[in-house]
């Protein structure tokens, strides 16, 4: 099998660490503790002391502790890395036929498995409405469990962009198209963008129908103001960065996206926001020349 280097990046993430790191046990796994207070490192290092474990002292965000991991794989000659989340854990053997399937199709920048909820019994939501476009719908009507397709499953489905709970990207492919942007999103955002600059680059976004893995949200209690950071400002930052796009076209957009946000939350939160953005569109501007 093809070198694969597992990264997880870890914040307070002891209630799901058993079934997350159990399920990629024997794999080559680094993990980034961003500074947790609920004992999860100690718990690692007790736990599974075969993983390599960065503790940092303070809370990188996903894009730098993720980038500490693509760089780990470049340096000691990786062939693949797989971004698995702390509140994410795979089926047995869905590793083997992701890599398999990486090598049959090296068209693609970025393979991920079907992502449930846990339990099985419907996909993630945040996947599902990413996965209602695809011709072949999962059958979840007729009785059968959650993940049996009507008629046989095909080996690569395409989409615009996935999670990054799941993805298994090649280490040649991360080399060319980059890594996170950590100044623009350093917490949220980061996989569409990449996703974006994936398909500049002319590589292709997929799931992989035979491999299922889990996606946990039950734990996660947002409140508003973390959501309009999130999906306004975050959401509008991916939009404007999208070099498949012109910007004033992008721009265009985030201005009915703000308007839109602003009824529908009802909170001067957001024009504070498209206020950062319009500050931030310096940076955006070299982004987009950075991915040409």
């Amino acid at each position: 099998m093809k070198k694969v280097l597992v990264i997880v990046v870890v914040y307070n993430g002891l209630h799901w660490l058993e079934r997350c790191l159990s399920s990629v046990r024997g794999a080559n796994v680094f993990v980034v503790d961003n500074d947790s207070t609920d004992g999860s490192a100690d718990w690692i290092q007790s736990h599974f002391p075969e993983v390599t474990l960065l503790r940092s002292a303070e809370n990188l965000g996903f894009s730098k502790a993720n980038n500490l991991g693509f760089l780990r794989a470049m340096d000691k000659g990786y062939d693949y890395v797989y971004l698995l989340n702390q509140d994410a854990w795979l089926e047995e053997g869905a590793l083997e036929k992701l890599v398999a399937a990486a090598q049959a199709h090296p068209e693609y920048a970025v393979l991920s498995p079907l992502q449930f909820q846990d339990g099985y019994q419907a996909l993630d939501c945040q996947f599902a409405k990413l996965y209602s476009g695809t011709v072949l719908p999962l059958n979840r009507t007729d009785g059968k469990a959650a993940g049996v397709f009507e008629g046989a499953a095909p080996p690569v489905l395409s989409l615009k962009r996935v999670m990054a709970a799941h993805w298994l990207v090649p280490v040649k492919t991360l080399e060319e198209i980059g890594l996170f942007n950590e100044n623009l999103f350093g917490f949220y955002g980061q996989d569409d963008d990449w996703c974006h600059r994936a398909h500049f680059h002319g590589k292709k976004v997929g799931v992989l129908p035979s491999a299922r893995a889990v996606h946990d949200r039950a734990r996660r209690e947002e409140s508003v103001e973390k959501i309009i950071f999130r999906n306004y400002y975050t959401g509008s930052l991916v939009r404007l960065c999208d070099i498949n796009h012109p910007l004033w076209d992008r721009f265009c957009y985030v201005l009915l996206f703000t308007l839109v946000k602003a009824v529908k939350y009802r909170k001067m939160l957001v024009f504070k926001y498209f206020r950062d953005i319009c500050r931030q569109l310096p940076a955006v501007r070299e982004h987009r020349r950075r991915v040409c």
